[in-house]
């Protein structure tokens, strides 16, 4: 009985265990399901990333460099996110599974394979509750990025729980786990490949483990130098192994440094200063890290996008003034307090020879004074203050709550640790179950992904035998529609090409319009899309108008122009307090002045932003057929999409 007493409570730990992990990655599992079939479509960024994941099966258009970066608009160049590890994971599953799908379950198994990685990690530091605990924290970074994301390829998003699983490693490898290096490498190289903000965090954290199991083990042989006949095979193999690992997961970009044309990215990145953009600096820096790391709600689920709020540039061009963030002083107590409580949990695991515990409590430091440089040197961007910028700080946050908590439970042996841990681990995973979509991201534009679905599986009917010219002129920025085309264009075998040149570092430079394309393809949105020119063909459409309110619409603006021609336009009292304001980006006579035109008044839908405000005097015989026409105008809007061809 003494003998089956302890081996049932062991059996039923490893089974607590077994089962915290499983209960942390069913929200994968579940949210991949959701996105199975023809469910959901990526957009934007996303497409181009399932579109370059299919073409590692490709000799002619085989990815050698990540997305074209935005900080292409700082740098005065066009860059290249250093590599393209994430299309080589998500090959195989696009492959198997077709895009969407595809993609879904490439990055699911990204995100279960990081929590099953820090569970491991955590087991081989700190035993069943390490595990458990770093588990529970694993489940707490997928609550707050919400169900969706957990499947969402866009870069900035994908890298989150593989920077919590690097940080762990982390903490391995500077506690001497040297078997821990070659993974922390592989880790490491797939977040800098994948995003460039990470150039500072990856390489720092690296050479900080390295230094650190040096420390180690200089300590262990001064205290007994017979270890170092063992040690040293056993380093020398595990050298070995990291440099074959950094080696082959580099020798894509690798190659196209060394045998492109022109000057490699590698190059372009590390010559590139940002020229005189503004950066984020050292105050503004250390309030958005005391946002997440010391302020309450600190990185929960609404901070993933009110802990950085969106913030374009002042009218000087240079200053952002984000709302929301703690003041100066508050952030510099708030981080100052952490840092010291760090600094209390390093002293308390020295004191009790706990050296596991020490690492953890450095690492997090190292982390949040990482966080604090690179955000200091990072630039702002052309976009202003923007969130994905940063994401890796939420990890960090993270990784800092986990080193605390290891450190408070670490000398209670009671059985309740390890279960109280998997409670709270269990309870995150359950509230991470139901759809929960964070308004960030391509996948923001939850009325578009329908959209795209449609428009897709028509143009994957689309056949030609001649070369196709994509034409993006005249598409608004950030539409999230010609991505999904040309990815539906690259499953019907269509050979498409780009002339834009920040697209051409994109989709890969095989695909580079040479002139002589023989069809041109072009999208349009809302009115836009109504219509086909002479000569071409609309080869996709989707709209929530029906047919017989389409050509209501037509009739009504036909109707419009003869009327405003006829008799010109007035504004209403109220329309013209509203145009002095500023409410229709036109003075009362640039409208008035507008109106002379009808067709272009009326084409231009500024007409129908008028009716719609009440700005006009309707004259009460077309008053009804300009309030209808107008709504159906409005109606119209970017859910009406087309894809166009023609002869180039």
């Amino acid at each position: 009985m003494s003998v089956k007493g302890p081996a049932r409570v062991v059996e039923l730990g490893r089974r607590l265990e077994t089962w915290v992990v499983v209960a942390a990655v069913l929200p994968v599992l579940v949210a991949v399901a959701r996105k199975r079939g023809d469910r959901w479509i990526p957009i934007g960024d996303n497409a181009l990333i399932e579109l370059r994941s299919r073409d590692v099966f490709s000799w002619q258009h085989f990815p050698f460099l990540g997305t074209w970066s935005s900080a292409s608009l700082t740098a005065g160049k066009d860059l290249n996110h250093p590599g393209p590890l994430l299309f080589d994971l998500l090959a195989i599953p696009v492959r198997l599974f077709g895009g969407s799908t595809g993609v879904a379950v490439g990055v699911g198994l990204i995100n279960a394979a990081c929590i099953v990685g820090v569970a491991i990690v955590g087991h081989r530091l700190r035993g069943r509750t390490g595990a458990i605990t770093a588990t529970g924290v694993a489940a707490m970074l997928a609550w707050t990025m919400g169900s969706a994301m957990l499947t969402d390829p866009w870069n900035p998003h994908v890298l989150m729980l593989p920077c919590l699983l690097m940080l762990v490693l982390v903490w391995g490898v500077a506690s001497g786990d040297l078997v821990l290096l070659p993974w922390l490498l592989a880790v490491g190289s797939l977040c800098l490949q994948t995003h460039l903000g990470y150039v500072y965090l990856v390489p720092a954290l690296c050479v900080a483990a390295i230094a650190g199991a040096g420390v180690v083990f200089r300590r262990r042989w001064r205290l007994d130098p017979a270890t170092v006949r063992d040690d040293r095979p056993r380093i020398r193999r595990t050298g070995l192994v990291s440099v074959g690992t950094v080696l082959v997961l580099w020798a894509q970009p690798l190659w196209e440094q060394i045998a492109g044309t022109g000057q490699g990215n590698l190059a372009r990145i590390a010559t590139s200063t940002g020229g005189d953009e503004p950066t984020i600096g050292a105050e503004l820096g250390t309030r958005i890290v005391a946002q997440l790391v010391a302020v309450p709600p600190w990185w929960s689920r609404s901070s993933f996008v009110d802990a950085v709020p969106y913030t374009q540039y002042e009218p000087d061009g240079v200053t952002v003034v984000p709302v929301g963030l703690p003041g100066t002083a508050v952030a510099l107590l708030g981080v100052a307090v952490v840092l010291i409580v760090l600094a209390g949990v390093a002293w308390w695991s020295r004191r009790r020879h706990d050296r596991v515990g020490l690492i953890a409590a450095v690492v997090a430091g190292i982390g949040v004074v990482l966080a604090l440089g690179s955000l200091t040197l990072m630039p702002i961007g052309p976009l202003g203050l923007t969130p994905h910028q940063m994401r890796w700080s939420w990890p960090i946050a993270a990784f800092v709550l986990l080193a605390v908590v290891l450190a408070v439970v670490a000398p209670l042996r009671h059985r309740a640790v390890p279960v109280g841990a998997a409670v709270v681990a269990v309870a995150f995973s359950v509230l991470n179950l139901p759809a929960h979509v964070q308004p960030a991201g391509p996948d923001t534009f939850q009325e578009s992904i329908s959209v795209a679905v449609e428009l897709s599986q028509q143009v994957r009917e689309y056949r030609s035998d001649r070369a196709v010219w994509f034409d993006t002129r005249g598409l608004r920025y950030l539409e999230p529609y010609s991505a999904a085309v040309m990815s539906a264009l690259q499953q019907a075998d269509v050979d498409f090409r780009v002339d834009e040149p920040g697209l051409v570092r994109q989709v890969g430079d095989a695909r580079r319009s040479t002139g002589d394309e023989g069809v041109r393809l072009y999208l349009r949105e809302g009115r836009e899309a109504l219509t086909v020119a002479a000569g071409a063909e609309r080869i996709a459409f989707t709209s929530p108008l029906m047919p017989a309110e389409i050509d209501e619409l037509l009739a009504g603006e036909a109707a419009m122009v003869d009327e405003i021609a006829l008799m010109g336009v007035v504004l209403s009292p109220s329309g013209a307090d509203a145009a002095a304001a500023g409410s229709f980006g036109l003075t009362v006579d640039e409208i008035l002045q507008a109106s002379f035109d009808a067709p272009a008044f009326v084409g231009s839908g500024l007409a129908a932003r008028l009716v719609t405000a009440g700005a006009l005097e309707l004259d009460p015989a077309v008053s009804a057929s300009f309030v209808r026409t107008s709504e159906l105008r409005n109606r119209a809007s970017t859910t009406t999409v087309a894809v166009f061809v023609e002869p180039a």
